[in-house]
């Protein structure tokens, strides 16, 4: 690895290095800064793994968590004059291409995230320690090990196979070495337990003791993580034999992720809505700043209906309002004790809706919604005639501009842990009181009836759906049906919404909004970028593109 300089001071001044005592923004364009500069001072070394914090998901990022949604059978992205949202729809119509995908820019943004991450490591040895924080060099490392296994976690679940880059590499030095093979997924696994495992020695539990460091990694995130890694490990996708041990690996390591939040002050909290609207709560494990109210891309205007000055363009899916069960029986709506009245859908549901979804003649923001007045799509605007009612503030006045506070976008949170922990159980040792403790923590905190029990196969769905409900437009959904290996029912068939007729005893219909397909011969992985393949193209044979995409 070259030591001269490189080309990091850009991001460096971006993260706030002109505070400095030397002032860079007077340094000649030329003057760039150096490794020892950057790696010889804990601050400056500190500010270099803030950025590597960038690409962790948010809302409204390119191929955002919401795209994701509406790439599967929660939600439609309201489009104009009845053309496919450009990414969502993509997936929705099968029309991508090896060229033209949504999340191809990923790939070199993840890699370029991992080659920060193995900068940092390998420059580890000059990071000098901080008398007054003598815990803080260790930290960074523990971060950037976390971030590393996070960010291959995000190639391993789009493309599978991918290569292990676990130093700086520069194509000026070796401009044969870095055309690299596609790993197995199991040595991309073993990979990032191995970071986890190693993270979780040099990070603190909680920032419970330094709250200014709210955001980095912990040692809780590394145990959560480390779960969700291993239950995608056990699940159909990555586990086609059925490997029993990785179940049981699985429910260890989601078990001790759980204990460990519980025993350190996580929880649920009380009020299953207000998880969503609050800065701080004793559920989010790991969260990120969710993007503002106003202007595009603003969490309100985005989601709003458009008689409260929003766009409307995100829209439920009936498919989503449908399997919320009724709040007295437990019991889904397809099923004829369950107390469903069609004439009223909207009553007696899972309290969860109520803060999931907006619907049709619900009161909010002072007035009733109208899909057929004040709330009617835009000319040609493709819609359900439901809107996300998780995230959005009712204080918020689009039209003054006021009574916004900020939110949080959560990437863990308790409840995760309580269904991945239910989940892997029942696959590793059966149903019983230990799996069923754990739905009904989560049923129980949202005032839904006790789940009693039932076979390996019924109390298989019922979690299922307990995933559905709970972590709904939380960015789960998308790859649930993946790794489970359902997106062949559940994204492959027609989309429906509501239409809303009359006043009063109004009458409802469920148009298709969309056929949408899938493909189980390639759908359930990613293309390689076409741009990837052109570059190794001719140098080595063992970097292929992904089976049903050549």
């Amino acid at each position: 690895m070259q030591k001269n300089n490189i080309k990091i001071f850009v991001l460096l001044l971006t993260a706030g290095l002109a505070a400095c005592s030397k002032n860079y923004l007077d340094r000649k364009p030329s003057d760039l800064i150096t490794e020892q500069e950057v790696f010889h001072n804990i601050e400056n070394a500190e500010k270099f793994v803030n950025v590597i914090y960038q690409s962790l998901p948010n809302i409204f990022k390119p191929a955002s968590p919401w795209m994701l949604s509406s790439a599967t059978d929660e939600t439609n992205q309201a489009s104009d004059n009845s053309a496919s949202y450009p990414d969502a729809g993509n997936f929705n119509t099968n029309s991508m291409s090896p060229s033209n995908f949504p999340m191809q820019s990923q790939w070199g943004d993840y890699y370029g995230k991992i080659r920060s991450c193995n900068l940092f490591l390998a420059n580890f040895a000059g990071v000098p320690a901080d008398p007054n924080y003598p815990e803080r060099r260790n930290r960074l490392k523990g971060e950037v090990l976390v971030l590393r296994a996070f960010y291959y976690f995000q190639l391993l679940i789009r493309w599978g196979d991918v290569p292990i880059i676990d130093g700086v590499q520069n194509p000026f030095d070796d401009p044969n070495g870095i055309y690299y093979k596609r790993n197995s997924m199991q040595e991309v696994m073993q990979a990032i337990l191995k970071d986890l495992d190693e993270a979780q020695g040099l990070l603190p539990m909680t920032y419970n003791s330094r709250p200014n460091n709210w955001g980095r990694a912990t040692k809780m995130i590394a145990l959560a993580l480390k779960g969700r890694v291993l239950l995608y490990n056990a699940s159909p996708l990555f586990n086609p034999s059925n490997d029993q041990t990785r179940w049981a690996a699985a429910a260890d390591a989601c078990k001790a992720a759980l204990d460990s939040a519980l025993l350190n002050g996580h929880g649920l909290h009380g009020n299953y809505g207000e998880i969503f609207i609050q800065y701080f709560n004793k559920e989010a494990i790991w969260s990120r700043p969710a993007p503002g109210a106003f202007g595009d891309g603003g969490i309100d205007r985005e989601m709003n209906p458009r008689g409260a000055n929003g766009y409307g363009n995100i829209n439920p899916l009936q498919e989503l309002v449908d399997d919320y069960e009724m709040q007295a029986s437990g019991l889904p709506i397809t099923d004829a004790q369950s107390g469903y009245n069609p004439a009223r859908p909207y009553e007696g549901r899972d309290p969860r809706f109520y803060a999931t979804i907006l619907y049709p003649g619900v009161m909010w923001k002072g007035r009733a919604l109208d899909p057929n007045g004040a709330d009617a799509p835009r000319s040609g605007q493709i819609t359900t005639n439901y809107w996300p009612r998780k995230y959005l503030l009712e204080s918020v006045n689009l039209f003054a501009g006021t009574g916004a506070t900020d939110r949080k976008w959560a990437l863990i949170r308790t409840a995760e842990l309580y269904l991945n922990f239910a989940e892997a159980e029942n696959e590793a040792r059966g149903p019983g009181s230990t799996v069923n403790g754990a739905i009904n923590a989560v049923r129980a905190r949202a005032g839904m009836p006790v789940f009693g029990g039932g076979s390996k196969e019924a109390t298989r769905e019922k979690i299922r759906n307990e995933r559905r409900i709970e972590l709904a437009l939380e960015d789960h959904r998308f790859w649930d049906v993946r790794r489970w290996k359902i997106a062949e029912q559940t994204d492959n068939g027609d989309v429906h919404g509501v239409q809303v007729t009359g006043t009063g005893n109004v009458t409802y219909t469920y148009p298709v909004l969309e056929k949408r397909v899938f493909d189980t011969k390639r759908n359930y992985w990613l293309p390689v970028p076409q741009s990837e393949i052109d570059k190794v193209s001719g140098r080595n044979a063992e970097f292929k593109q992904t089976n049903g995409w050549q």
